[in-house]
């Protein structure tokens, strides 16, 4: 297995800066995602450690060896497009095989490697079927065979799932997770949707305008953003800003606290809160160890399992609430209400 390190990679088109000193390290038989907007420098970066574009700066390391100059054809790495790009006049079996007759193997030794592949992605019997004769997701296999056949050291996937319906997406997010763990290959997975990165990843990486801003395991990005930016981008957040004080942080209704460490009296600080973290209460009084603010019901979003209740608080500014519909308060929009959450889930985040 082959882990990635980038080293301070730039690259840039005129005037504008595409990747600003970047670096990062992608652990061996693990999967990372990079995800963020249009436009973030994610493709840009997968493209750069497969060696499509050379980067201006920096240095790309394959399991610490230095491949900044090493041509696309000899880094031995897999691809796989959101196009599929499979050959459409070529059966199944001849799209896996052809990358390994391109590297000399052919008889007996491939065609027991394209064995091996199609079974591990559930297309044992589809050999001799061509692309227009499969499903979206079964194309989409063929392509992720076709680029693990080869035994590549690095399996590079740039937003394969984006061309797929929600339902069939989410059902290869999970089959592409198994793949990736069966295979054990260092896999790079770029994608947009915040729902793949949680799902998939052992790593999230989040981009912002060229830059890595915050990297680390799913769950501890999700609870524990460093930004604005990335609470924002990897789910959904709430947003409080308001002078330190000496119990905590006021605010438009109420004084907040935290379990971080604050700084000064008298900065300027934002902390977020999830909205999954937020409870809400008509009747009683918080306990002492919650956080309360006084708010609003202005409309409620009914989505099946859950709701989304849409508040305001004092000052006018939107709060939202997210339930599992078993749980669902008795409110209304209109109805004033009591919104609490534990010190615990207030975290401080950085502009």
């Amino acid at each position: 297995m082959s882990g990635v390190e980038i080293i301070a990679v730039g690259k840039g088109y005129g005037a504008l800066r595409v990747l600003d000193d970047v670096s990062a390290s992608f652990e061996a038989g693990r999967l990372t995602s990079l995800l963020g907007p249009s436009g973030s420098g994610k493709t840009t970066l997968l493209r750069i450690i497969g060696g499509s574009i050379a980067p201006d700066a920096g240095e790309i390391r394959f399991a610490g060896e230095n491949v900044t100059d090493v041509p696309l054809w000899r880094r031995n790495v897999g691809m796989v497009f959101q196009s599929y790009a499979l050959f459409p006049h070529m059966t199944v079996h001849d799209n896996v095989i052809f990358g390994l007759h391109r590297r000399g193997i052919r008889g007996g030794a491939a065609r027991k490697e394209v064995a091996r592949v199609l079974e591990m992605v559930h297309l044992t019997g589809l050999e001799q079927r061509k692309p227009k004769q499969l499903s979206g997701g079964q194309q989409q296999r063929v392509a992720l065979a076709r680029a693990i056949v080869t035994k590549p050291r690095v399996l590079l996937l740039d937003e394969p799932l984006s061309a797929l319906d929600r339902r069939l997406r989410q059902e290869m997010q999970i089959e592409l997770r198994r793949i990736q763990r069966e295979s054990g290959l260092t896999t790079i997975f770029v994608t947009h949707d915040q729902e793949e990165a949680l799902t998939l990843s052992d790593t999230v990486a989040i981009l912002d305008r060229g830059r890595i801003v915050q990297a680390g395991r799913p769950a501890e990005i999700y609870e524990r953003p460093q930004t604005r930016f990335a609470a924002s981008f990897l789910g959904d957040a709430n947003f409080f800003t308001g002078p330190v004080t000496e119990g905590g942080i006021a605010v438009a209704g109420g004084l907040i606290r935290t379990a971080d460490r604050l700084p000064a009296v008298g900065t300027q600080v934002t902390v977020a809160v999830r909205p999954e973290k937020v409870q809400l209460r008509r009747l009683g009084s918080p306990e002492a160890t919650e956080n309360s603010l006084a708010a609003r019901v202005t409309e409620i979003v009914y989505a099946g399992a859950v709701s989304t209740f849409i508040l305001e608080d004092s000052s006018g500014a939107e709060i939202k609430l997210l339930t599992q519909n078993h749980e669902a308060a008795a409110a209304a929009p209109g109805d004033s209400v009591t919104l609490v959450w534990s010190p615990a889930h207030t975290v401080l985040v950085a502009e």
